[in-house]
């Protein structure tokens, strides 16, 4: 199953999160969006492969969604 990933950073290089689409082109239009009259913040759309099983989406989980800075 593929998902896409729209990471968000702010002027300065700053994370503002992440957010998960299951559509490429709702990623795309929420990327599109963050970026709106405000050019020194980015966005960026990644794909990702995952496998719909209980052990691949626990891979992914422990991949995409840990982070030494979540707490």
């Amino acid at each position: 199953m593929t998902f896409y990933s729209v990471h968000r950073t702010t002027d300065g290089g700053s994370s503002a999160g992440y957010e998960w689409f299951t559509s490429e082109r709702a990623a795309k239009k929420a990327a599109a969006q963050w970026r709106v009259g405000t050019p020194e913040e980015s966005a960026t759309v990644n794909r990702w492969k995952i496998k719909p099983t209980k052990r691949g989406i626990l891979r992914a989980l422990n991949i995409h969604a840990s982070h030494p800075d979540n707490g």
